[in-house]
C-alpha cells in the first residue's frame, strides 16, 4: 500500500529525522564533492523508507531545509593576475594528469570567477564560462608562481604564447595558451591577442610570485 505524504504522523517524523542528518554538516562542507554524494545517499534512505514518496519529493524537502552557500567573488592574486589577461581572448586551457591523461579545452580569457573552500583542502578558485560548459578549479593555497613564455612550437616551427600556473615545486597546474584562429591554423592568432599576452608578460616577467 503506497502512503501518502500527509497519511500519519510517522511519515513527518521519519522525515524529519533523516534531514536533520543531512543538515548535521556545516554550511563549509557544502562546497565539497563528498557532501553531494551524502545528499544523494539521504534521499535514497528517505524514498526507500517512504514507499510512494518520489526522489523529485524529497528534494525539496531537502531544499526547503535552507540554501547552499553562494560562491564568493574571487580576491585571490591569481584570479586578479588572471583578470588583467582578459584581451587574451579565446585561449587554450591544459592540464596534466599524472595518471596517464591529458585535458585540452578552450575559453575566452574573460570568465567568471569566484571562490570556495573546502576543509582540509584549502581555498579553490572557479574559472567557469556563463553557461558552465568550461568551468575548472585552482587550488590557490598550492598555486605559488605564474611563468610566461613565447617558445617556439614543436610540430611547426609556430610560436606559442603560453602562460603556466606552478606549486611550490615548480610543477605545472595549469598551462593557459593563446588560442590560433581555426580558420587561419596554427600560429595565426586572432587580432592583439599576442599584444596583449606581451603586455601582460613584460609586466609580470619571465617568472611571477603569487602573494596570496
Amino acid at each position: 500500500m503506497r502512503v501518502a505524504m500527509h497519511a500519519t504522523p510517522i511519515f513527518a517524523l521519519l522525515v524529519a529525522a533523516l534531514l536533520a542528518q543531512a543538515s548535521a554538516f556545516t554550511p563549509s562542507l557544502l562546497a565539497a564533492p563528498s557532501h553531494a554524494r551524502h545528499q544523494g545517499r539521504i534521499a535514497t534512505k528517505i524514498s526507500s523508507a517512504v514507499p510512494g514518496l518520489r526522489f523529485s519529493q524529497v528534494a525539496q524537502l531537502r531544499m526547503a531545509s535552507g540554501p547552499a552557500p553562494e560562491k564568493v567573488e574571487a580576491t585571490t592574486a591569481l584570479g586578479n593576475l588572471l583578470k588583467e589577461c582578459k584581451e587574451w581572448g579565446l585561449v587554450r586551457w591544459v592540464t596534466v594528469n599524472p595518471s596517464g591523461s591529458v585535458l585540452e579545452t578552450t575559453a575566452d580569457m574573460s570568465v567568471g570567477q569566484s571562490t570556495f573552500s573546502v576543509p582540509g583542502k584549502g581555498q579553490y578558485l572557479t574559472l567557469a564560462s556563463p553557461d558552465k560548459l568550461f568551468e575548472c578549479h585552482i587550488n590557490v593555497d598550492k598555486a605559488k608562481t605564474v611563468a610566461f613564455s613565447q617558445d617556439p612550437a614543436k610540430v611547426g616551427g609556430h610560436t606559442l604564447h603560453v602562460m603556466r600556473v606552478k606549486d611550490e615545486a615548480g610543477a605545472i597546474m595549469m598551462s593557459i595558451m593563446l588560442q590560433y584562429d581555426p580558420a587561419k591554423g596554427p600560429g595565426n592568432y586572432f587580432e592583439g591577442a599576442e599584444a596583449a599576452f606581451k603586455a601582460v608578460m613584460d609586466k609580470y616577467g619571465p617568472e611571477h610570485t603569487l602573494c596570496q
